[in-house]
């Protein structure tokens, strides 16, 4: 079990700074760059974020939303606006949570594999 500091929002934030990310908060959501490894985006740094209320059971359940600017998209995505003007959250599942030493790196892994469909 993680330690209090390391759980919800606060244990977010720790976990991506202890995996190399520089998160920062804007209109309630907490955003970080990732390099997806493959696609047509491989390679390149984008922007994505987790909006902190779907952080509340961190790191027991992983959020659902992966919020993007619009300029990236998909064949086929459920989306909602994002609180960050110019973004959208896309509705994304993770499959096997929960086995991870680090959370926060699980995650990334996740976005990376979302960002190699855009």
């Amino acid at each position: 079990m993680p330690a209090l500091d390391e759980t919800g929002e606060e244990g977010f934030l720790v976990g991506l700074r202890r995996c190399g990310c520089n998160p920062q908060k804007r209109d309630g959501v907490i955003v970080f760059s990732v390099v997806p490894i493959d696609g047509s985006r491989a390679g390149e740094s984008i922007e994505t974020g987790v909006e902190v209320e779907e952080l509340a059971a961190w790191p027991s359940a992983p959020p659902h939303w992966v919020h993007l600017p619009t300029s990236m998209t998909f064949d086929h995505s459920n989306t909602r606006p994002s609180p960050i003007p110019d973004w959208l959250k896309h509705s994304r599942s993770v499959s096997n949570w929960g086995n991870a030493k680090e959370p926060a790196q699980a995650w990334i892994a996740h976005v990376r594999a979302v960002l190699e469909e855009a």
